[in-house]
């Protein structure tokens, strides 16, 4: 009987090893992308973006419609309350978060914007998120 319940208690803890093992193979790791900053909706409507598209951009992403990243042509939704992206509209942004390939969207954990040389980051907590 006690080599019976060693061998379960040896089976059990390996087994608990093993399923922590896949579990933590199956997190996803962050990844940094960089590109236009576009809103959405424009964008998916008609390809719209660039500076001429600024202006519209920051009302679209203002009002509450998806920012997305433009990375070698293909537009990532950003998983995020789009307002405190609106005023970066039309910008080069650096964007770190967790990629999901079959929705082509990111969930941000840190976006940042060019000034000039430099890259700032944006504050994204409005409140909801602060």
């Amino acid at each position: 009987m006690r080599k019976l319940i060693i061998g379960l208690a040896s089976v059990a803890l390996v087994g608990g090893f093993a399923a922590t093992q896949l579990v933590a193979a199956d997190k996803p790791e962050s990844k940094t992308v960089q590109g236009e900053l576009v809103d959405m909706a424009c964008f998916s409507k008609g390809g719209a973006k660039g500076e001429k598209h600024a202006g519209c951009g920051t009302k679209c992403m203002s009002s509450g419609i998806p920012a997305g990243v433009l990375v070698d042509g293909k537009a990532w939704t950003l998983a995020v309350n789009p307002t405190p992206l609106a005023e970066y509209s039309s910008k080069v942004i650096r964007v770190t978060g967790i990629q999901n390939a079959d929705s082509q969207t990111i969930v941000p954990e840190k976006v940042e914007v060019q000034d000039g040389g430099n890259w700032k980051e944006v504050d994204m907590k409005d409140k909801h998120h602060s």
